[in-house]
């Protein structure tokens, strides 16, 4: 027992006076604490749906007062069937509902062993659109409640062969890929730079080459810059490689009855694509390379960088919480959370000039000012020779 008590206490002061050990296991979770506060009281601040416009045919007195929501306002439209469901499609309309005639005389009479069909009410949404995916969870939620409360005495959208959502395939399309679009090219641009990185300068030192190429007559910036943009471009290739591949299976991935088309995306939607590929991918291949100058060994660089794919996969995880881009513009001053929010306002077809032109720059400063940092690090003997 006291050799282990030897060794416990000889491992445990290892890594509790080892700088680098301990700031691999301290710096995380306080980025996260410091990321997810930020976003949360900006996020806190953003605008919300509170106003919805809807129409409900032959609804039961009974039933009115369903539609007093505290916060929202309801605004009931009149006009015919065909026009509101027109409209719901176009997402003019949040919502249509209908009810049999003499629904709620027909609901309590209605006795469930007959065999009979059950009164009907059918809510017609949109669900690539956010207001009508919210009412209408709403009333399927307190319809559903009271009809729990009086023995399943009739049926909501009960007929297979009406379609209630009336998103078009392209509404389809757009809702799947800014879903998981955002997060997945997020996570294949940070591994394609993550493996390259890691061992790029870690690995000159392990070589014992990085002091050959920093006697040459070339100045550190040019150099640290010279690694970023040949880093970046190999970490890009990598990238897309994967991304091509995701595309192509894409269609499998969520089932071939959907039907995906990619008929709305036109060329300018791929540039701005392009875009904030190229400029997350600098941001990443600085940040990496960082780790790698700082680490002395590949190993050591990698144990760096896997924290920080934690980070990027936290942030990346928050583009499956809207299939609408944050309209609050400080958030866009975020790293990695301004190119998901960027990716999800291009696919999504809303983006506004505004919010990308403010994530490209964004990330251009913080590009030169990890460039700058870079610099120096190659000027220091101590943290080039692991002295």
């Amino acid at each position: 027992m006291k050799t282990i008590g030897i060794i416990l206490k000889k491992e445990l002061k290892r890594y509790f006076t080892d700088v680098r050990l301990l700031l691999s296991l301290i710096i995380p979770g306080i980025l996260i604490f410091l990321l997810y506060s930020v976003m949360g009281n900006f996020m806190n601040k953003s605008e919300t749906v509170t106003s919805f416009d809807i129409m409900i045919v032959n609804q039961p007195e009974e039933f009115k007062q369903f539609d007093t929501v505290a916060g929202w306002t309801i605004t009931h439209k009149e006009t015919t069937l065909s026009e509101a469901l027109a409209e719901v499609k176009n997402k003019t309309l949040d919502l249509v509902i209908t009810y049999e005639e003499n629904f709620y005389d027909k609901m309590l009479h209605y006795d469930a062993s007959s065999g009979d069909k059950a009164p009907q009410i059918e809510m017609y949404y949109n669900s690539a659109s956010t207001a009508s995916t919210m009412i209408y969870d709403y009333y399927q939620t307190v319809l559903n409640a009271f009809e729990a409360t009086i023995s399943n005495r009739f049926d909501i959208n009960g007929s297979p062969d009406i379609v209630y959502d009336l998103a078009n395939q392209e509404d389809i399309t757009i809702r799947i890929f800014t879903m998981l679009l955002p997060f997945l090219l997020i996570i294949f641009l940070f591994t394609g730079c993550m493996g390259i990185c890691s061992e790029a300068i870690a690995g000159e030192k392990e070589r014992g080459t990085i002091a050959t190429l920093l006697v040459t007559p070339v100045k550190r910036s040019h150099f640290a810059i010279g690694k970023i943009i040949a880093l970046s471009i190999t970490s890009l290739v990598a990238a897309l490689a994967s991304f091509i591949g995701l595309i192509a299976s894409l269609p499998q991935l969520v089932g071939s009855q959907a039907d995906l088309t990619l008929g709305m995306y036109g060329v300018e939607t791929y540039l701005m694509l392009l875009v904030i590929i190229i400029v997350t991918v600098l941001f990443f291949t600085v940040v990496l390379t960082i780790l790698s100058t700082f680490a002395k060994s590949v190993k050591e660089a990698s144990g760096y960088a896997v924290p920080v794919m934690a980070i990027v996969m936290l942030v990346g995880v928050t583009g499956f919480t809207s299939n609408q881009a944050t309209t609050n513009p400080f958030l866009y001053l975020v790293p990695v959370y301004n190119s998901v929010q960027a990716l999800i306002g291009v696919l999504s077809l809303s983006v506004s000039w505004n919010f990308l032109l403010l994530t490209v720059l964004s990330n251009v400063v913080y590009i030169a000012v990890g460039i700058y940092v870079l610099t120096k690090m190659f000027n220091s003997e101590k943290i080039i020779f692991n002295k």
